[in-house]
């Protein structure tokens, strides 16, 4: 009986003393890299807010030219007349002389929201604060130009609908900043990786190509959302047990699906994603309620939006995410059946036939129907864009779609115009993503994969390259640092054996057991008795021979800070100034422009935006403007 405690303890973490685990200088550390990391986040969020904030700086509040006027015409009608009016608005006096029916043809979610914002500030008291004269000369001239006005007050109270929609775009800028914080602390287990992927987040120009001041924009909103749905589903796949946040990720895709049309890409990659851990044998009970509650709860809301009606269910380009939907529950139909009948009537081999009969014969009625509805015309054919990414000639057959220049395949100055040094990171980062516990880890893979072809198909796609190549240039940044810091903190205390791990209940009969049996024959072969040796004694040369392991990982952990430091500080400058530079270029409101006269003056031409406001003020309110678009 002994013996078998023995062997039982024999692969356990080593126990430490109560004084090793709560250690005052360790917990010293940790509080102060909290705090030190907490200040980092938020200074990161106000640059991701004030790198967008050029064109308001110069040109002050105003909407800039094409798309973002329309949506803020949109959004006046909308806070004028209330939503009942709005989605039944058929707007006469644009795209003359058809008119469009703007209510059941627009995504409306970033209208909704920047209504609610205008409508909460009114609650807001009207107030200026100062800070005294005496603590604001104590304060560095370099901090205070963080701060609001430099420091000098902080105006607050309502704004007018017009500035609320120049703001948007920046405030959730920054919101997509902390977003993919959360989303790159939660896939790699580590927030230092979190608050490297957003200080890359904040200033990147593939996000900011479409979030300046008054570049008032459905991608401004949805790229937030995309990044809060993301986030509550790899949050939601943590263990069985988190299931419930599966609701949560169910209303974050609807609030995407109401803001853009790229919400395709959001529900196609979780369901890539759900399907990709069946695959890999990661199926549980937990995982199908998880699914299940995302996708009922996200479908139902987003086919309550107008524009999109029964796309979810007609249109072929969502059919993977049906498809995996209609998976997840025969999966689940077949635990139920043998749960109630016991594992001694289905052996391995028994249940997995019976999983192949259930799959086989619900394939074919399925498949049946199928075919009676697609003959009916019940589904709908592929978007002309949605072509657009799959085509080798990209031409879609959609002249308007074809000669839009951001509708054409992106090239490696796009590449480097948006995306800059941290896609070669990015790259590096792929090798990060393997050691982490989480399901959630795969979505990352999936993720690059999926938006370095749709970028390479159409360069206005570039925006979703964002969010991914922060998260994954900043793996290696922020793995690599806290490995060097563990060092440190070793010198003075043990290091911290890693959480035990507890797998779960291997499952029978499904893509779990054809693993395990290739590997109970080829495991040899990939992870020899040789490697666990060298392992288990490299484990134990650090426990007994601590004296000289503890100093050589610190020497070691130095050296790699010093040179990561003398290596990628200049890129670092480099790229921020490239931001900065890409920031200024793209805050143009085409309405008015910036320019330099002979004596050195600077100047704002504004006579377009003059001109039209002539044409309101003078003209009738129904009078018509013959005006050529030539698309190409």
């Amino acid at each position: 009986m002994a013996k078998g405690k023995a062997k039982a303890s024999e692969g356990a973490a080593p126990q430490l003393s109560l004084w090793a685990r709560w250690n005052p200088f360790r917990m010293a550390v940790y509080f102060v890299m909290g705090l030190v990391k907490m200040v980092l986040l938020g200074v990161f969020c106000l640059k991701a807010y004030r790198i967008r904030m050029h064109a308001i700086n110069t040109f002050g509040h105003v909407i800039h030219e094409f798309d973002p006027w329309f949506n803020y015409r949109a959004t006046v009608y909308l806070a004028d007349h209330g939503w009942e009016k709005f989605f039944k608005w058929y707007d006469y006096m644009s795209w003359y002389p058809i008119g469009r029916p703007v209510g059941t043809t627009i995504y409306p979610g970033m209208q909704i929201v920047s209504v609610w914002i205008w409508e909460a500030l009114k609650f807001v008291p009207e107030k200026k604060l100062s800070m005294p004269k005496e603590i604001l000369s104590e304060i560095p001239k370099w901090v205070l130009a963080y701060f609001p006005n430099k420091g000098k007050y902080l105006a607050v109270g309502p704004m007018s609908l017009n500035d609320v929609c120049c703001l948007v775009p920046a405030w959730f800028g920054a919101l997509a900043t902390f977003l993919v914080f959360l989303l790159a602390s939660e896939l790699s287990e580590s927030t230092s990786v979190g608050l490297a992927a957003a200080a890359i987040m904040s200033i990147i120009p593939a996000h900011i190509m479409r979030s300046v001041g008054g570049g008032f924009d459905n991608e401004a909103v949805a790229v937030s959302a995309f990044c809060l749905t993301l986030w509550l589903w790899v949050r939601c796949v943590r263990t069985p047990k988190s299931w419930p946040i599966g609701v949560l990720a169910g209303l974050a895709y609807v609030g995407a699906a109401a803001t853009w049309g790229g919400y395709i890409f959001i529900n196609n990659l979780i369901a890539l994603h759900a399907c990709i851990l069946v695959v890999l044998g990661k199926y549980n009970t937990g995982l199908y309620r998880a699914f299940t509650l995302y996708y009922i709860i996200g479908t139902w809301g987003a086919m309550r939006v107008p524009v999109i009606g029964w796309a979810p269910l007609r249109s072929l380009e969502q059919m993977p995410s049906v498809l995996v939907f209609g998976t997840y529950q025969i999966i689940e139909f077949c635990e139920i059946v043998r749960r109630r009948y016991g594992g001694e009537k289905f052996t391995p081999w028994k249940y997995f036939g019976f999983r192949v009969a259930v799959f086989t014969t619900i394939g074919l009625v399925a498949g049946a129907v199928a075919w009676v509805l697609m003959e009916m015309g019940v589904f709908m054919p592929l978007g002309a864009r949605i072509r657009g990414l799959f085509l080798e000639a990209v031409k879609t057959g959609n002249p308007l779609v074809d000669s839009v220049a951001e509708h054409s395949p992106a090239n490696e100055r796009a590449y480097e115009l948006y995306l800059g040094k941290p896609r070669f990171l990015a790259v590096f980062g792929l090798l990060f993503c393997w050691h982490q516990r989480t399901p959630g880890k795969f979505l990352i893979f999936l993720y690059a994969a999926v938006a370095f072809h749709y970028s390479l198909k159409m360069s206005r796609l570039m925006i979703i390259c964002g969010p991914v190549v922060s998260v994954l240039a900043g793996f290696p940044v922020g793995l690599i640092f806290d490995w060097c810091l563990n060092q440190f903190i070793g010198l003075v205390s043990p290091r911290l054996p890693a959480e035990p791990y507890v797998p779960l209940p291997p499952r029978s009969g499904g893509m779990g057991s054809i693993y395990r049996t290739i590997w109970h024959y080829f495991g040899g072969m990939i992870y020899p008795q040789e490697v666990k040796d060298l392992c288990k004694a490299k484990d134990s040369l650090g426990s007994t021979l601590w004296f000289v392991d503890r100093p050589v990982r610190a020497i070691v952990a130095w050296a790699i800070l010093v040179a990561a430091w003398n290596r990628f500080l200049p890129d670092s400058k480099e790229f921020i100034a490239h931001c900065e530079e890409v920031a200024v270029h793209m805050s143009s409101p085409q309405l008015m422009f910036e320019t330099t006269l002979r004596d050195g003056r600077k100047v704002i031409v504004d006579d377009y935006i003059r001109g039209y406001e002539w044409i309101r003020d003078n003209t009738p309110e129904d009078s018509r403007v013959m005006a050529w678009g030539d698309y190409g």
